[in-house]
């Protein structure tokens, strides 16, 4: 532009304007996918912990009634951790994974019939729907944009930030380069940021490098599959010692 002499744009403070709000909007978005990934941070450790529990309630229904029989619940319920883990890294579609979760959640009723009386069976179906209500939960953050409008508008501006930058005249060539460089380098790695924190389950994509950590799902998924391959619990039936 510079050789051509097509640099016909004066730097004044409308153009600093023009800076600072393309800066405002990209703080705007910034702020808003935050909050948003703070949040499916936690989701993970809830899932796990909903899965991990539903695991071992089952498990302890023979010590209440020792003719119980759980051992499907427990293969169905290490089914169910599994399809979330592979569901969660988008290696199986969403549809798939609910088969799989109303498969279990069956086994967990059938499972439940050997409890009469017991705040286990209310216990199990929290758990179950809060699990549901998770699933479903990430799923609308990877199908839902944080305010499509903004983000329209905030790469708007930084193309004709960006595009004002290269017709500028009034400075020396190599600051004029410099200023280019170092705006427009900060504008659009702001702007890549923001479109990857926003899908923070984005495991799918490549580029993606802002992904929430699946370690402690991966490790309740061997958990339950150690305790559906070890011996069930059953009550014991020996006379209890006397109390001196």
């Amino acid at each position: 532009m510079h050789a051509l002499g097509w640099e016909f744009i004066s730097i004044n403070p409308l153009f600093s304007a023009l800076v600072a709000s393309t800066v405002f909007l990209l703080g705007f978005l910034l702020n808003g996918v935050l909050s948003d990934y703070k949040e499916s941070e936690k989701l993970p450790g809830e899932i796990a912990s909903s899965l991990m529990l539903i695991a071992r309630e089952i498990r302890a229904i023979p010590i209440h009634n020792p003719k119980g029989n759980v051992q499907d619940c427990l293969v169905a319920i290490g089914d169910l951790s599994h399809a979330v883990l592979k569901w969660i890294k988008s290696d199986s579609p969403t549809e798939e994974l609910l088969r799989v979760y109303d498969h279990g959640h069956d086994q967990v009723v059938l499972a439940s019939r050997w409890l009469e009386a017991s705040s286990l069976k209310g216990r199990l179906m929290t758990e179950l729907s809060f699990l549901l209500r998770s699933i479903h939960r990430i799923d609308v953050i990877r199908e839902t944009d944080f305010v499509t409008m903004v983000y329209w508008l905030a790469n708007l501006a930084t193309i004709i930030l960006c595009g004002g930058l290269i017709f500028s005249s009034g400075y020396p060539q190599q600051d004029s380069a410099f200023f280019l460089f170092v705006i427009s380098f900060l504008l659009v790695f702001v702007l890549h940021l923001i479109s990857d924190i926003d899908n923070p389950f984005g495991f799918s994509d490549p580029s993606s490098a802002e992904d929430v950590d699946l370690e402690v799902l991966e490790y309740t998924h061997r958990r339950i599959q150690d305790l559906i391959n070890s011996p069930l619990m059953v009550a014991s039936h020996s006379p209890s010692k006397a109390r001196i």
